[in-house]
């Protein structure tokens, strides 16, 4: 099978460039860009468990049947054994309430910690290397406040 080479002229008018490649670098009408790749309809382990999951089943609940999904039916089951006391189903719950967010309790907020002097010098001393300058902080009146103080120490005197 030998491949054949056309040149630019032959179509696009000449033209390439960006978005607008050699005829003879295209891929030809039918043929895949990833030949190797993952067949259709070939099914992956997400597909498989989503399925399993939402497959329906009949449940009794006392004199009573109804029908639900395999999914409702373990969360159920997960309930029920909390509210009898297992120990192992109330910790599953819980964790499970945790990574859907409904436990109630507020997110936790990391805590960043205002600046030493000894952060500011590190920072000067960074920016001085690398040949930037560091604006330093201003006060109320406009004058320019050490590096290794803080705006407290500087309104005292």
């Amino acid at each position: 099978m030998s491949k054949q080479t056309r040149t630019p002229s032959q179509s696009n008018g000449g033209a390439v460039g960006y978005c607008k490649p050699p005829v003879y670098t295209q891929f030809k009408k039918g043929q895949s860009g990833n030949p190797e790749g993952r067949r259709k309809g070939q099914r992956n382990i997400r597909t498989v468990v989503n399925e399993a999951l939402n497959q329906p089943i009949t449940i009794r609940e006392g004199n009573r049947t109804r029908k639900t999904t395999k999914l409702d039916g373990v969360i159920m089951t997960m309930v029920n054994d909390a509210l009898k006391g297992d120990a192992k189903a109330l910790a599953s719950l819980i964790v499970l309430l945790r990574s859907l967010g409904m436990t109630g309790e507020p997110p936790e907020v990391p805590t960043q910690e205002p600046f030493t002097a000894d952060d500011q010098g590190l920072i000067a001393d960074y920016f001085r290397r690398n040949g930037s300058t560091l604006q330093q902080p201003t006060d109320i009146d406009g004058k320019e406040t050490p590096a290794g103080s803080t705006h407290s120490e500087t309104t005292k005197s």
